[in-house]
């Protein structure tokens, strides 16, 4: 191996050495090139390096998600009053089409996370649906006719006020038929 490769595979080391622990290097050169090391030697400069740059995130000391702590900051108007930054129907997706469904799920998202003294109240084809509990986001639908539907959903305080609300999502749902051709109910099918 070549002595400059040496020196530098030394450099390497010393480099990794002093990110970790050391702040003093020494360096000289001979008939070999130029040397580093982390121990005194005869003839050597003294280099101190400076403390290394590192980054330490607040949520990375507390374990907390970046998301989650972030939110908090976000929770709060200028005026200090708390606000959602969204809410919205996740479940349908808009012009989703369901085929031969007895039942739907509705799925809500608040952002950031819904508080615990808040509840959703869903509008299906304008008709009010109020959570069961105050932990509800999802709604299942039984029956769900053939046609087209909107959901949309609104996020109420503990005294009723609306504090956020959804975007209207509108689903189709097809539902099999005994004058549709294709149905194997149908005595007047072809065969």
């Amino acid at each position: 191996m070549s002595t400059r490769k040496v020196s530098w595979s030394l450099l390497a080391a010393v480099v990794a050495s002093v990110a970790t622990a050391a702040t003093v290097t020494y360096r000289w050169t001979d008939a070999d090139g130029v040397h580093y090391s982390d121990q005194p030697h005869a003839g050597a400069d003294k280099i101190v390096l400076g403390t290394p740059q590192t980054y330490s995130s607040s949520d990375a000391d507390t374990g907390t998600p970046a998301s989650a702590s972030a939110s908090p900051r976000r929770q709060r108007n200028a005026d200090g009053a708390f606000h959602y930054d969204s809410c919205s129907i996740v479940q349908p997706a808009q012009d989703q089409v369901l085929i031969d469904v007895e039942s739907l799920t509705v799925a809500v998202q608040p952002r950031p996370p819904k508080r615990s003294t808040d509840r959703i109240e869903l509008s299906l084809d304008g008709q009010a649906i109020s959570a069961a509990s105050p932990e509800q986001q999802e709604f299942k639908i039984t029956p769900v006719d053939r046609g087209t539907h909107t959901v949309a959903a609104t996020i109420r305080d503990a005294d009723g006020k609306s504090v956020c609300q959804s975007t209207a999502v509108s689903f189709h749902v097809r539902q099999p038929s005994v004058l549709a051709p294709q149905n194997p109910n149908n005595p007047n099918r072809h065969r």
